[in-house]
């Protein structure tokens, strides 16, 4: 039986919130500059909400490029060994920004 990497194979959505649960990364790859960026489910789940993790990627854009039309997501269960060496990019902070629009008034 292949290894699924803790995710169920047929059922119900797989979502970061189940991700989040059993200790997985979100891998985050851009299909332009093969740039690849691992993510806590917790953290996408505060910006997106808990949505699939495979739609993520559609939701994000290449800090490189800027491009967001071939990026991918996929949750994985790295082995302590791997974990060791992956570099995991962290929500700072959340800004809200504000602007005004003024109407002239006729």
């Amino acid at each position: 039986m292949p290894d699924t990497g803790g995710r169920r194979k047929r059922g119900g959505e797989w979502k970061l919130g189940n991700a989040h649960e059993i200790g997985q990364l979100v891998l985050v790859r851009c299909g332009i500059c093969n740039v690849k960026r691992w993510y806590l489910p917790s953290d996408l789940r505060e910006i997106f909400g808990d949505v699939e993790a495979d739609l993520v990627g559609s939701k994000m854009s290449c800090k490189r490029c800027g491009k967001n039309e071939y990026m991918h997501a996929e949750t994985q269960n790295p082995s302590a060994r791997e974990r060791q060496g992956i570099r995991v990019t962290r929500l700072a902070e959340i800004r809200t920004v504000r602007r005004v629009v003024w109407k002239d008034e006729d």
